[in-house]
């Protein structure tokens, strides 16, 4: 048995020396690994040659050893040939491997370093280290809120010596193994009948089904703690995610988690964040893949201009279309205000008494405004401006102009065309096509009806018409209480409304053009006369005069 063995150790020595000298002439050390294995290819042959791991094969190919760890648990020496050369690295591969390319010549050498590991565990983790050479880990190194020793690493899914090819893992031989594994840690992830579709969708499809993130962020009460103590959550509902804007109704194709979450291999990188508003922000910009020009319009906006400056609480995509649960975001229309309510909620308590927003509210009434059809989506503009007042009778006009839309609520447009014609009006509309950024200081809609809070003209205790004195003061301090009388409202003058000012402009409507007609009638005559009696014939009498 020792001659045995000596003369083992002479043939490994030997072979060192030969594969040094050979590298040194020329030849690529992986060459000298790869090439007498990859010559072979008998399906279940027990691959013994002259390679650079014969010894290793012969050694271990029939060797009834074991070795025992600290905690009493064993590993065998032995190694089943046919199951390494029908491996994944074995003589089918394309790049055929030898036990040197795994083992480092500093733990082949015989005889061998004593192993002193603790346990079996430890040293599986160690080992499995040795794939990184090759390959990305590409799943799970450890649990969210788990030990270490339940970690997954590449040789408890593939193998160690009988590694799994990626065909043997897609037809469902690597299945039993999730299942045994995930069943020992009490991790509950999916149905076991369920797992080859996961496997499939998730380690080898171009676009990763959710189902195999969810897998993990469907279970409850997962979450990690952020640097600065906050806690982000971790937990995904399913039924949100496929009931979103983004799920089995998205008119391009529902979408998946690395759509959008291109770094979901696991172990995912670690988060950098402090807080749950910078990740939030540190995200949000992954909305631009897909909706380019709605991103790029909030970058000059209000919300845009406030967070470049500084501010992270100003709304970002997320903020008001949610991340996961992404719902329709004008199904119902009412949804539209609540979403700013978020941020906005003094406004909003102002809004939902006002008589737009009772009628959204409580009636779901789709014609009347919403924050967005005075404010805009995704351009928000600054309402404190010089330009957004002058401007703003026009988003009066765009629902009190529309005759077809007022007609069905008994709304006169005759309201917004008197604001026009009156000096106020006209002095807007002057103000906007010459220079809309220059100081205006005459009354737009919302400086007599209010802003957010508009009430109904004709109510009793804030209506317009019960506090037009009031009003007019704002800009006109002096006034007594007889100004009002002066204005003729929103009316246009008739027998009811306004009746000597109806008359009055009746009269001038009549006699004008009458005036203005016998003046007419006076000069055409007149120049008529002129040319008849020039180059007309001339009358007897005057032909007389003419002879004598």
């Amino acid at each position: 048995m020792v001659l045995a063995i000596a003369l083992l150790a002479l043939v490994s020595i030997f072979l060192l020396f030969a594969q040094d000298g050979l590298a040194a002439n020329g030849t690529p050390a992986g060459a000298l690994l790869t090439a007498p294995l990859a010559r072979a290819s008998t399906q279940n042959a027990v691959i013994i040659h002259n390679t650079p791991d014969q010894a290793c094969r012969l050694c271990h190919s029939d060797s009834e050893a074991v070795i025992t760890l600290a905690d009493g648990s064993e590993i065998p020496a032995r190694v089943d040939l046919a199951a390494l050369s029908n491996s994944a690295h074995g003589v089918q591969a394309e790049t055929p491997l030898a036990c040197t390319n795994c083992h480092a010549p500093a733990e082949h050498q015989f005889p061998h370093a004593p192993i002193d590991y603790p346990d079996l565990r430890s040293y599986e983790l160690a080992r499995s280290a040795t794939c990184e050479r090759c390959h990305s880990q590409p799943h799970i190194t450890s649990h969210p809120g788990r030990e270490s020793e339940n970690a997954v690493v590449c040789t408890d899914c593939h193998g160690s010596h009988e590694v799994l090819t990626v065909a043997e893992l897609q037809a469902g031989a690597g299945t039993q193994a999730c299942v045994d594994c995930h069943t020992t840690a009490g991790i509950e992830l999916a149905d076991p009948a369920e797992l080859t579709s996961i496997i499939q969708n998730g380690l080898f499809a171009p676009r990763v089904s959710s189902e195999y993130c969810l897998a993990c962020h469907s279970r409850p009460g997962i979450f990690t703690t952020l640097s600065g103590g906050e806690t982000l959550p971790l937990t995904v509902n399913p039924d949100d995610l496929h009931a979103s804007v983004h799920g089995a109704d998205n008119p391009w194709q529902p979408l998946v988690c690395n759509d959008c979450h291109t770094d979901y291999r696991f172990p995912h990188e670690p988060i950098q964040e402090a807080t749950l508003r910078e990740y939030r922000i540190a995200r949000y910009p992954l909305c631009v893949d897909c909706h380019e020009q709605k991103y790029n319009r909030t970058l000059d906006d209000v919300h845009g201009t406030a967070l470049d400056e500084g501010n992270l609480d100003a709304a970002v995509c997320t903020d008001c279309h949610g991340s996961h649960n992404t719902p329709t975001p004008n199904e119902p229309r009412s949804r539209i205000s609540h979403t700013c309510q978020q941020c906005h909620s003094t406004i909003f308590d102002q809004y939902r008494e006002s008589v737009h927003g009772s009628a959204l509210i409580d009636d779901e009434n789709e014609d009347v405004p919403t924050c967005i059809d005075c404010h805009g989506v995704h351009n928000i503009a600054n309402p404190t401006t010089t330009l957004y007042r002058v401007r703003s009778p026009e988003i009066c006009a765009q629902c009190h102009a529309d005759e077809e839309l007022m007609s069905q609520y008994d709304i006169s447009t005759d309201v917004f065309r008197t604001y026009v014609a009156d000096f106020h009006g006209t002095s807007a509309l002057l103000f906007n096509s010459t220079d809309p950024s220059s100081q205006f200081n005459e009354a737009v809609c919302y400086d007599c009806h209010g802003v957010h809070d508009i009430r109904r003209p004709d109510d009793p205790d804030n209506g317009i018409q019960a506090n037009l004195l009031a009003t007019c003061q704002q800009c006109h301090p002096d006034a007594t209480e007889n100004f009002p009388s002066a204005w003729t409202s929103h009316y246009v003058p008739s027998l009811q409304n306004n009746r000597g000012i109806y008359l009055v402009n009746l009269f001038y409507k009549i006699v004008i053009p009458a005036t203005l007609a016998s003046l007419g009638f006076l000069v055409v005559t007149d120049i008529y006369r002129r040319v008849r009696f020039r180059f007309g014939k001339p009358r007897p009498q005057e032909q007389d005069n003419n002879e004598q």
